[in-house]
């Protein structure tokens, strides 16, 4: 697919309700479209993200898709981009109850745990919950001295077969514990309830006829009404914007509900402990993995041996391979045929720990985008420097796999549009720094004066002027652990959201360290997951990226290794790769792997760096914390975009690579500013001042 950015680089205003209320001809509502256009791109706004109205017989309306072909046509006679909403507010996958509405067997499903005590010489029997729908397995284990379940071999055991209840007597001398796992539609506790848009029943993702039902429902019908706009050929409609699908996963936001309810909810339905499930999930775990899926469900909820770790491994691997397929590969590969490309975010991506409890391996999944994306709720630049992590890893999938172009939902939801037009801006750069270059606004048209919000919109899309294409110069990539917290996420039995296996919070917090050391170094980097790492090709002890990319350190955060990827580290490591690996005592197989260099701390690894014999792109003396830099090669010469995250002024003083007759030029201000340069061993030395929230490009 040819790119599609062609017209601007500015950015995109989500629009959602597009005509007029009340008793309003035609003729007014299309005068009330053009109308808002105008206003949009007086504003410095490039284009819209928008969709059939929100009505009560959303998708079925003709004057509503003829006002949306109407709106299409209007953006294009002016100049603007298109982007297509997929849903009545999110998550995408419903498509305002018409996916449940045909087949209610497609609800998003559970396993809960149901635990009783079972005392010696005492029989005990356990009716089916309310709200649960069958008994899938159940079985007695003893309790540890602390009085947990010891998941050994149950010493008693019942595979159910539409049982309404299970009975246990304890002939054994010691107390016992019965586990009752149960099946579950997962609506109650659940994000589908706690949102901040509508309460409604989900589908599960998971189910390739469930969001097939989901295509027909939206996607077709947007391509029978307005498939002549799609950029297969010159069209407008660049993507579509799918919004935070997820598995569910867990119980979350408990007091949090919405203005609007479809579904009625039920809150005496008790909230056990639970894992994801779905019609697939079964047989497709003991495909994969050749273990009895309901004999080992104890072990997601559970055990720290390595069988137990084995069968999360292989858990996670099942749901997130089935999301991938019937999701993301589905809708990807629709678009693709009909001539248009497949783009969104997930939900709670800003957190590696969440991954596998709503999703999986993001790199997997996200693969199948043509524009992968996130999204940026908070526009205060110093927690956008926090959140980092979610802008340079789907940045770096887009790398990997080649996309040209990575979207960002922007707000200031968190701030409640609390904020400066200076944080705003910052905010936005940031992003661009770490890899984001298409933006998608939920900014009110009203959040700052007209004439400063131009300027900095349009400022914005110079930053796509000047940096768009070339090549990413990212000199360290930095490995996804994913299967570590595949292998040790454990569902808590008190139903927390936030707790996590002191494994998950070491593996997290030695990554997010490493990623904010070499930020505030100016090193740029990319993330890669193993089955990225293990594929690339090697050249002179460097791995090459897809794009360019020439990776002279591979970095291994706190994480498990398999057997396989110990064999391809030590494998690389033979090829003249440079591996670093920082230790943690939950993690001693790597502290003792035969390959790699050890570090304690992210400090140590990034002073290791032999950045003037390994070519970095930038080189110097001192971090500038806080700052954010990101070099592209173009046309043979590097371009460096410096984004200070702090409200104070940095002193920049650091040598970089293959610049040429080298500017300074400030995007907000569109003019030069001045700096000092004189030859150094690593290339041009330059000096110069990046005030508070100001972005800084050195280019020719």
């Amino acid at each position: 697919m040819k790119d599609i950015v062609v017209k601007n680089h500015l950015p995109l205003k989500i629009v959602h309700e597009i005509k007029r209320p009340g008793d309003s001809t035609f003729e007014e509502k299309c005068a009330d479209i053009t109308q808002g256009l105008r206003n949009l791109s007086s504003l410095g706004y490039g284009g819209v993200v928008t969709n059939v109205h929100w009505g009560s017989d959303y998708l079925n309306n003709e004057e509503d898709w003829a006002l949306l072909k109407y709106a299409l046509d209007e953006a294009d006679r002016l100049g603007m981009r298109a982007w297509i909403y997929d849903e009545h507010g999110y998550p995408s996958g419903g498509a305002s109850g018409q996916t449940l509405a045909a087949h209610p067997e497609y609800e998003c499903r559970a396993v809960a745990k149901i635990t009783e005590e079972l005392a010696v010489g005492e029989t005990k029997t356990i009716d089916l919950p309310h709200g649960h729908l069958r008994f899938l397995y159940a079985a007695t284990y003893p309790k540890t001295k602390s009085g947990k379940i010891n998941p050994i071999a149950p010493l008693e055991e019942i595979i159910c077969n539409n049982e309404d209840s299970v009975s246990f007597t304890n002939t054994t001398s010691q107390p016992l514990v019965i586990c009752a796992f149960a099946d579950k539609y997962l609506y109650e506790g659940s994000h589908a309830e706690h949102n901040v848009f509508m309460a409604q029943r989900y589908i599960d993702l998971m189910n390739k006829d469930a969001v097939r039902e989901f295509i027909k429902n939206t996607y077709e019908k947007y391509t029978a009404h307005v498939g002549e706009h799609y950029t297969n050929g010159t069209g407008l409609i660049e993507a579509y914007f799918t919004d935070e699908p997820s598995l569910m996963g867990c119980y979350i936001n408990a007091g949090l509900y919405p203005p609007r309810t479809r579904d009625p909810y039920d809150d005496t339905i008790p909230l056990y402990p639970i894992v994801n499930f779905g019609r697939d999930v079964e047989n497709t775990f003991e495909a994969l993995s050749g273990l009895s899926f309901r004999k080992n469900l104890i072990y997601l909820f559970c055990g720290n041996s390595n069988h137990a770790k084995e069968v999360r491994y292989f858990f996670h691997r099942t749901t997130s391979k089935l999301f991938e397929e019937s999701f993301y590969a589905q809708i990807s590969n629709y678009c693709a045929t009909v001539g248009t490309r497949f783009g969104g975010h997930v939900l709670l991506e800003d957190d590696i720990r969440h991954h596998v409890i709503f999703e999986g391996n993001m790199f997997s999944f996200l693969r199948h985008m043509h524009i992968p994306g996130i999204d940026m709720l908070h526009s205060l630049p110093e927690l956008v420097r926090r959140d980092m992590f979610t802008p340079k890893l789907v940045s770096s999938i887009a790398h990997a796999y080649d996309r040209p172009h990575v979207m960002s939902e922007v707000s200031a939801h968190a701030q409640g549009n609390n904020v400066t037009i200076d944080q705003m801006y910052a905010s936005l750069a940031l992003q661009y720094a770490f890899g984001v270059d298409i933006f998608t606004s939920y900014y009110p048209e009203t959040l700052f004066d007209r004439e400063n919000y131009e300027k900095y919109n349009r400022a914005i899309g110079k930053f796509g002027d000047i940096m768009a294409g070339g090549s990413p110069q990212a000199d360290v990539l930095l490995c996804y652990p994913i299967e570590t917290f595949m292998m040790n996420h454990i569902t808590p039995d008190e139903n927390s959201f936030l707790s996590f296996t002191d494994e998950e919070n070491a593996c997290r917090d030695g990554l997010y360290s490493i990623m904010y050391e070499l930020c505030d170094a100016q090193v740029d980097f990319d993330f890669a997951d193993f089955e990225v790492i293990k594929n690339l090709p090697v050249r002179d002890g460097k791995l090459l990226g897809k794009q360019g990319q020439i990776y002279k350190y591979l970095v291994l955060p706190p994480m498990e290794l398999t057997p396989e990827m110990s064999g391809v580290f030590a494998h690389l490591e033979s090829k003249g790769v440079k591996i670093c690996i920082m230790r943690d005592s939950c993690f001693s197989d790597l502290g003792s792997a035969g390959f790699g260099k050890k570090f304690s701390t992210a400090s140590a690894l990034v002073t290791s760096f032999d950045r003037y014999e390994e070519g970095f792109a930038v080189d110097l003396d001192t971090l500038h914390e806080g700052v954010a830099c990101l070099c592209k090669k173009i046309g043979g010469k590097n371009r460096y975009m410096f984004v200070n995250s702090t409200n104070e002024e940095k002193h920049i003083n650091c040598a970089l690579r293959e610049t040429g007759n080298a500017k300074l030029y400030s995007p907000l201000e569109d003019t030069n500013k001045p700096f000092a340069s004189y030859p150094d061993k690593s290339g041009t030395r330059y000096e110069f001042t990046l005030g508070g929230y100001e972005t800084l490009i050195i280019t020719e």
